[in-house]
């Protein structure tokens, strides 16, 4: 089966292999496999984890990835409800109560949700502490702009020069067709 989410003209889909959770119901599972797409957004960034030796090492942004999921649990012979998760910076893109969604299975047939349960959306606050650290040069000193040639640490000064904490929003967005 094929799940698509249609929703400010973006599709989503992806597809999940396994057996008919119908045709043995003692020999599968009632849940499907969970299909996921990661996302991203230019202009959601946040720090790399620290890295190298001791307390401090050269800030390097990474892109925040957005987790989008799908599976299905088997309700009944007859019942099937899909548990949908949507990550998005924006709330009104987030918010799956306002998304068209269609169901397509391997014979092409379409399928519209009777019902949107459980449906919510929150946000999700990421926040970090960065500090400017004064660098501690090896012999061959600083250039005209006064970074170090070879940087062998890091001086424990960051209380000389406070930086803003940082922070992301996204919003995630759940709801059971």
């Amino acid at each position: 089966m094929v799940v698509a989410f249609a929703g400010c003209s973006r599709t989503f889909s992806g597809t999940a292999v396994q057996p008919n959770p119908l045709v043995n119901q003692h020999e599968t599972l009632r849940d499907s496999e969970k299909i996921t797409i990661v996302r991203g957004d230019m202009d959601l960034e946040s720090p790399e984890p620290a890295s190298g030796a001791g307390n401090a090492s050269v800030a390097h942004n990474q892109s925040y990835p957005l987790i989008n999921q799908a599976n299905f649990t088997l309700v009944s012979r007859d019942r099937i409800r899909f548990h949908v998760q949507i990550d998005h910076k924006w709330q009104e893109y987030a918010d799956l109560h306002t998304w068209e969604v269609t169901l397509v299975d391997d014979r092409g047939r379409r399928w519209v949700p009777e019902s949107v349960d459980h449906d919510s959306t929150r946000i999700i606050t990421t926040m970090w502490d960065r500090e400017q650290r004064t660098a501690v040069c090896g012999g061959g000193g600083r250039d005209a702009n006064g970074n170090c040639y070879n940087t062998i640490g890091y001086q424990d000064d960051g209380w000389r020069r406070r930086q803003t904490l940082g922070s992301l929003s996204v919003y995630r967005g759940r709801a059971d067709f």
